[in-house]
């Protein structure tokens, strides 16, 4: 919820919960400070009352509270969210084009066997024929073969079911924690009524075509020698058709995975503001029971000493919040000599660190100094700033011996003044946006909290150092809690977790439809030749050259691939806007992309010709001639 939402609250549109917070001593109850804002309330709407009503409710409470209590109310609001989209609201729209990609792979699978089942149809002529003059209806024709392909699809989908049971697993070690019921994917009744039921209908749909093909007979026609040429063109159309839309398909997700796999690459080539490479961290958490804010400050400056004692460690400290790591508290700023009020008062994020921090993740001190151990709560109030920070103040002055004051957004009486004694380098909270204004105070000064996170640079691999440390810390207590033991790279690989599993699994996609794409076009082509035999041998003893029927062969088979690239590129122009969010630096219709994969599928679909187009070159015409 907003700043300065408080309760109780009369809102006759919702029933409202709320949590009772306590200072850090565990006794007075925190709610007296109207300038804290770090808890969600949950509410249930009453029967027959939606979202955008209970949303108009809320806002007219905001505005009574900012009238009320200008000063910690002032331009604050209240924003609902159904419960259903804060759980899936940043995963929704990449499961749903992960979701399209499988349904694409799984149509161009099915053209795929459309195509074959119509070869196959052709082969079958003279049996559905014979069929046919012993009586067997049309209908009974299209069930035997409707039969044979839904077969054909169970026995496709229990080979996938079986495959998913080791799939599963991959899956969930390759995709990030932040997916809503990661723990609740399994194969159950309702993944393999699912998968049976998209069988039946696949088997059907594109049994369908092929099964009515079939039995469409002229029986003096097929049952002749040699009457076959009709039939074969027909089929030849409807399969040219089908190598197209697989081509198109295929394209569509080509150019999916090549948007995602670009912004990926430029997301890597990021600088974070700290090395990753070379540091351990570890998490603490101190219980209030038997620490006060001294007693804790006591605590992690003699684990950092023990620490920095470990061989190979060449720095060691202790933060409040790790980069990337979104966990940095906001606060208001006021400078000194610059009058402000809330309405144009901006949040900062802020941080409370152990000296030599900055080093310990890989930071640069650009100006001033670091703090040391004169910085605690017999010294003066210190903070240090990042660049940010200054380039949003002091765009044109030293601010080194400037003071600014901290507030808990408005509330918590009236905070020191804060000498800044140092700049130190932006380091990104969020990987794809700019880095914002933050502050660093020396935890020895403000032991708010009792948990915080050791980093140790160390001189190897990090992870050998684990044992050693956790021993260090609970030699010091045994009982406390030490947890998320991971290396800086592992904290960096969590931030680019879910955009490189997205396009981890569409390019997966994308190559498995280049692949069955390329078989479908080969194929396609492969029995266009053998069909083509007696008419090449034919045109080879009118004097036909071998390039002449290279030429020929290769040019159906890209008429049809160029064709589908075509429509591909205009449906790929409209559905990868869709992905426009999942985009870092790259937008949805990238004209080096579309050019990329518009060449490699030309590359692969002449591949594909060529093969069939080099066989029918080498036909000896007296065997071509004598060819049925």
């Amino acid at each position: 919820m907003p700043a300065g939402f408080q309760f109780p609250i009369a809102a006759e549109s919702a029933e409202l919960w709320t949590t009772v917070a306590y200072d850090s001593t565990g006794n007075s109850p925190m709610t007296a400070n109207r300038g804290l804002s770090y808890l969600h309330v949950i509410g249930r709407l009453k029967p027959g009352v939606n979202i955008a009503q209970a949303q108009a409710e809320m806002s007219a409470v905001a505005r009574r509270l900012e009238r009320q209590y200008p000063n910690e109310n002032a331009h604050q609001g209240v924003r609902l969210v159904s419960e259903f989209d804060q759980l899936v609201g940043d995963v929704r729209r990449p499961l749903l084009v992960l979701f399209g990609a499988v349904g694409f792979v799984l149509l161009i699978a099915c053209a795929n066997v459309a195509n074959l089942l119509l070869a196959r149809a052709t082969a079958r002529r003279r049996e559905m024929a014979v069929r046919s003059a012993l009586g067997a209806s049309r209908g009974r024709v299209v069930r035997q073969l409707l039969t044979e392909s839904i077969l054909l699809a169970l026995a496709g989908s229990g080979c996938g079911w079986l495959l998913a049971f080791w799939g599963v697993e991959l899956l969930l070690s390759l995709s990030p924690k932040n997916i809503p019921r990661l723990q609740d994917i399994r194969l159950d009744g309702r993944a393999l009524s699912f998968t049976l039921l998209v069988s039946l209908l696949t088997g059907v749909i594109f049994g369908l075509a092929p099964a009515m093909r079939a039995s469409k007979t002229e029986l003096s026609e097929t049952l002749k020698e040699g009457g076959r040429s009709g039939q074969n063109v027909r089929h030849a159309g409807l399969r040219g058709v089908l190598v197209i839309a697989e081509t198109a398909a295929a394209v569509v997700l080509m150019v999916g995975a090549g948007l995602l796999l670009n912004s990926l690459w430029r997301l890597l080539q990021v600088n974070p503001g700290f090395d990753p490479h070379g540091a351990l961290t570890l998490g603490i958490s101190s219980p209030n029971t038997r620490y006060s804010g001294p007693q804790s400050v006591e605590f992690y400056q003699r684990l950092q000493a023990r620490l920095q004692t470990l061989p190979g460690v060449r720095a060691a400290s202790a933060s409040w919040a790790l980069p990337l790591s979104g966990s940095n508290p906001s606060l208001d700023v006021d400078i000194e000599g610059r009058p402000t009020t809330p309405a144009v008062r901006v949040e900062v994020d802020a941080n409370l660190i152990l000296p030599d921090h900055f080093r310990a993740m890989g930071m640069r001190l650009i100006n001033g100094r670091d703090f040391a151990a004169r910085d605690d709560l017999r010294g003066r109030p210190v903070v240090i700033i990042n660049e940010a920070f200054q380039r949003r103040f002091f765009p044109n002055e030293d601010p080194i011996g400037k003071r600014i004051r901290p507030r808990a957004s408005s509330g918590g009486g009236e905070p020191e003044m804060r000498e800044i004694i140092g700049i130190v380098s932006d380091v990104k909270s969020i990987l794809t946006a700019e880095a914002q204004p933050d502050f660093y105070a020396p935890y020895a000064q403000l032991p708010i909290t009792k948990s915080l996170t050791l980093a140790l640079r160390t001189e190897a691999d990090p992870r050998g150092l684990i044992s050693a440390a956790r021993a260090e810390a609970q030699s010091l207590d045994k009982e406390l809690p030490v947890f998320e033991i991971k290396t800086l790279d592992q904290h960096f690989n969590a931030a680019v977790a879910p955009p490189r599993f997205h396009a981890l699994l569409l390019t997966i996609f994308a190559g498995i439809a280049l692949i069955l794409t390329m078989v479908g076009l080969y194929g396609v082509m492969a029995y266009a030749v053998a069909q083509r035999t007696h008419e090449i041998g034919i045109r080879m003893a009118l004097g036909a050259r071998a390039r002449d029927v290279l030429r020929l062969v290769i040019r159906q088979g890209m008429r049809l691939a160029l064709i589908g690239i075509a429509i591909g590129l205009a449906a790929a122009l409209a559905l990868t806007r869709v992905m426009k969010n999942l985009l870092f630096e790259v937008g949805s219709t990238d004209p080096a992309t579309f050019a990329l994969i518009a060449l490699l599928l030309v590359g692969v679909a002449l591949i594909a010709s060529y093969i069939p187009a080099s066989r029918a070159a080498k036909v000896d015409p007296l065997q071509a001639l004598r060819h049925e």
